[in-house]
């Protein structure tokens, strides 16, 4: 590996070393620079998951379906509630996709003896997805004591507190977290990650997802998607109202 951070997190989870060994090599054969990339390497769902909450990210898991004990599924439910926008590679020597499969939303489901070449293809593609996600921002909360990475999608508005900052999640995509989510960062620093992703201040106390406003009202207020209304500040509705009015244009723009 090079002295740089690498970009991607893989973790490969299999009872089967030599596959382990056969997507590294897969991989490497990809469209991606080995020195990007940092292997993580399990060999049961069980270790897997005792260790999750230690990895402070998992851009790609790739997870077979039958190991002993802990399958596929239980596998990736626990890995869904720490990672929940990572990609999820399922792989299989004889299994099918089922209606539990897909609860997970996986991205692919490969079958292991398919030829390499076939294997290459579609790991190109599964690597093309995973570089897409990460060059989103991802934004880390705590919900009691649980730890969550959020698209800047899940999140409808950033309220401040004096301990950081209050997320508020869109429910239509995030229904597991019943409760607030928690960071220690401040929202002048949430907003300098957020800014190019339609966030936008409506007030000093917040930050709002422009994608879910739904009206703004000339009295000073707006109303999300799910019916919260906030308020506008004066000072704050000029730039609040040609945020919206240009994500308006370009959602429209034919």
């Amino acid at each position: 590996m090079g002295e740089g951070v690498a970009l991607y997190r893989i973790v490969i989870v299999d009872d089967a070393s030599r596959f382990v060994d056969y997507m590294k090599e897969i991989i490497l054969k990809c469209n991606i620079n080995m020195e990007d990339i940092t292997f993580e390497e399990f060999y049961s769902g069980e270790e897997f998951v005792a260790q999750l909450n230690m990895l402070s990210n998992c851009d790609l898991l790739i997870l077979d379906m039958q190991m002993k004990k802990m399958d596929g599924h239980a596998t990736a439910r626990k890995f869904r509630e720490r990672f929940p926008h990572s990609v999820l590679v399922f792989c299989s020597g004889v299994s099918h996709p089922t209606d539990e499969s897909f609860k997970v939303t996986p991205f692919r489901y490969l079958l292991k003896d398919y030829t390499e070449q076939v294997m290459i293809m579609e790991m190109n593609a599964i690597i093309r997805q995973m570089q897409s996600i990460v060059k989103a921002p991802v934004i880390m909360g705590r919900n009691h004591d649980s730890f969550i990475s959020l698209a800047s999608d899940d999140i409808m508005y950033i309220e401040n507190s004096k301990a950081g900052s209050i997320i508020h999640l869109c429910r239509d995509r995030i229904s597991d977290f019943k409760y607030q989510v928690n960071t220690k960062r401040k929202l002048a620093d949430l907003y300098k990650e957020l800014k190019d992703c339609h966030f936008e201040y409506a007030h000093n106390s917040y930050l709002v997802n422009l994608k879910y406003v739904t009206k703004l009202f000339s009295q000073g207020y707006i109303q999300l998607k799910d019916g919260t209304e906030l308020n506008v500040s004066r000072s704050k509705m000029q730039n609040f109202r040609n945020a919206l009015t240009a994500l308006l244009s370009k959602k429209y723009d034919y």
